[in-house]
This record gives structure tokens, C-alpha cells and sequence, in this order.
């Protein structure tokens, strides 16, 4: 069976884009990835299973359909992420500024996020997640020395925050300053003990710096580092955290070899895959957005999309407030829009 492929370009407020759609029937996967003047912005993939397709289509026709419909969704969601873009830059409200950096980091446009928490921060100078977003994207985009001003400028502001902790550790810990780190990332765990990523993140710190100076007095002894290493692992297997266990399979491979190095790269090399801006965050962030900003571009259709997203996120993270919080506002909406289709009805009965 022939793959089935789909390539378009979009312009919205003056920027090109290039959406190229297509499956792979030998990996059971649809994938469309998003260009910008050639550059790689970001990919969506979507697996299937050929075995599930019902004998009323065809294999043929229903891949196309896969296809077509991630290409439109897609689409659709760069247009209307920008399009919402424009009309907050026109707002002076912080939190959505904020959540609207968070999207553009997730597609890779780092100028855009950056702008929306500059933005979040004028507005508000005490917003402390505008200042915990813009540094987190200056550390993606791999500027750490922008990214530890941030955070020490949010640090100023005197108040306390697992997150802030956490990635103002993670930015520390890749300049390799590592006692600054680790004092940063048990600082986190001392205010969210059940912070998954910053268990992750000091067990990386701790083989990290056994690589660079086993003899470092501001750090326990290079025996102890890599024992406690290992306790954070074994930590983070509590959390169920999705497709840990296949990296930490890989790890402790490693671990036995006693090749500290390759057990570094694994975890680097995983990192953003197991704490992908956790997923039910950005799934709640876009809700959010498109229900407060989007007019049409929020149908009874993509309502139902995000229920069953968020219902999929509570399968992996059933103890995430926010999860259950959206969850809840859809089911509001949900009945709110059941109850003026009722009101119409019963008019019609009259």
C-alpha cells in the first residue's frame, strides 16, 4: 500500500509557513511537520493500527482521511494561534500573555514566546510565571547566561516556587556550575517533594559532576553522588511517568557498564521527551485560549477533541489538578451548550 501525503504553505499576519502531512504505513504512524523559510519549527505524529480499521472504508480511504484531517487540524491551529497572538498584544493581561508564550515555545517560534513574556512581565512586573516561562525559553534556545538573569531577577521578587527552582537549577546545571544546582534543584523538592522533574534533574546532576571533578569539596564525595543518583531513579519510578521506563531500561544498561557519560546522554537526549511542557498544561493552555480569544475557532467538534485529549492525559497523570480542572470546564460548556439546545427545542414543542 502506497503512503498518502499532503504539502501546503499558509501566510498569517505577514509570516509563511509549510505543512507537509504524510503516514508511514511500515512504522503505523501520520506525522506533518511545520516549516518556517526552511527551518524545522515542529512535528505532530499520530499513530494507528491497521488491524482497527472497519470493513466499511478501506485501508486506502481511511489513511487519507487520517492524513487530510492532522494536515487541516494543524494548519488550522497555526492560523488561529497567531490570529489570538495578535489580538492579546493588544490586551494588557498578563496571564494570557503568559499562556500564549507557552504555545509559540511548544512550536519552536522562540522571538514570539519571548516577546508575549516580555510582554506578561510589562504588564505585571510581579508576574512571576512570566519571568519562569522567558528564562525557561532562553534555556531551550540554549542562552543560559539570559536565562539566569531571568530567574535571579524572578528570585528578587522574594517569593518561592518549586518550578522556579527547578529550571533555574537545570540552566545552572548545564553551565555545569553544579553546587549552585544542587542547591537550587533540593530547594524545588524541599517546596514540592513530588516534583518529578527536578528528581530527574538532580539525578543528572549527580552522575553529571562525577564526569568534571570527583574531588569537588562543595560537593558530597563522587561515591555518594552516583549512590544518589541511583535513588532519584529509583524515585521517579513511583511517578509512572510515560515511556520512563524504556529510557531507564537504556540507563541502567549503562549504569552496569559503569559508563557515567553515556547515562548523561541518555538523559539528556530524553529530557524533553518525558517532560515535553507537560502535556496536560499545554492541552489546558490552548483550551484556555481558543475559549477565551478564539470566537468560532472553538466548535462542539474541537470541544470533544479536547475531552478526549485531556481524558488520554489522565490515563498518565492522574493526580494533576489542572487535568481535572479543564476537564470540568469542557463538561460545563458541554452542558451550557445541551441546555440552549434543550431551550430551543422546548420552544418548538410550545
Amino acid at each position: 500500500m502506497a503512503d498518502i501525503g499532503f504539502n501546503d504553505n499558509l501566510s498569517v499576519t505577514g509570516r509563511k509557513f509549510h505543512f507537509q502531512t504524510a503516514s508511514n504505513t511500515n512504522s503505523g504512524e501520520v506525522q506533518c511537520e511545520i516549516f518556517e523559510e526552511g527551518r524545522l519549527l515542529t512535528k505532530e505524529v499520530i499513530e494507528f493500527e491497521r488491524r482497527k480499521f472497519d470493513k466499511v472504508h478501506s485501508i486506502e480511504n481511511r489513511l487519507k482521511e487520517m492524513v487530510e484531517s492532522l494536515h487541516q487540524e494543524m494548519m488550522s491551529e497555526i492560523e488561529i494561534m497567531f490570529l489570538i497572538g495578535d489580538k492579546i498584544k493588544k490586551l494588557k493581561h498578563a496571564p494570557s500573555n503568559t499562556k500564549m508564550g507557552i504555545l509559540f515555545q511548544q512550536h519552536n517560534l522562540v522571538d514570539d514566546a519571548v516577546e508575549h513574556f516580555e510582554l506578561a512581565i510589562k504588564h505585571d512586573p510581579d508576574y512571576i510565571d512570566g519571568y519562569i516561562n522567558l528564562g525557561r525559553t532562553y534555556s531551550l534556545a540554549r542562552d543560559f547566561e539570559k536565562a539566569n538573569e531571568t530567574f535571579l531577577k524572578a528570585m528578587e521578587k522574594g517569593k518561592r516556587y518549586a518550578d522556579l527552582h527547578n529550571h533555574f537549577g537545570y540552566s545552572l546545571l548545564s553551565e555545569n556550575e553544579f553546587h549552585q544546582a544542587l542547591h537550587h534543584l533540593q530547594e524545588s523538592l524541599k517546596i514540592n517533594s513530588e516534583y518529578a522533574e527536578a528528581h530527574y534533574n538532580l539525578a543528572i546532576l549527580y552522575f553529571k559532576s562525577t564526569l568534571f571533578d570527583k574531588s569537588d569539596e562543595k560537593l558530597p564525595p563522587a561515591s555518594i553522588r552516583l549512590q544518589r543518583g541511583v535513588e532519584q531513579l529509583n524515585k521517579l519510578k513511583k511517578f509512572k511517568i510515560k515511556s520512563f521506563d524504556q529510557v531507564d531500561e537504556k540507563i541502567q544498561k549503562a549504569l552496569d557498564k559503569q559508563d557515567y557519560e553515556k547515562v548523561v546522554k541518555i538523559m539528556d537526549e530524553n529530557k524533553n521527551k518525558l517532560f515535553y511542557r507537560d502535556s496536560m498544561s499545554l492541552i489546558g493552555t490552548s483550551f484556555y485560549l481558543k475559549f477565551m480569544y478564539g470566537g468560532k475557532g472553538l466548535d462542539n467538534e474541537i470541544i470533544r477533541k479536547y475531552e478526549k485529549k485531556l481524558n488520554s492525559a489522565l490515563e498518565h497523570y492522574p493526580h494533576y489538578a489542572d487535568i481535572w480542572n479543564n476537564l470540568g470546564i469542557i463538561h460545563l460548556i458541554q452542558c451550557r451548550n445541551l441546555f440552549l439546545k434543550a431551550l430551543e427545542e422546548f420552544k418548538k414543542a410550545l
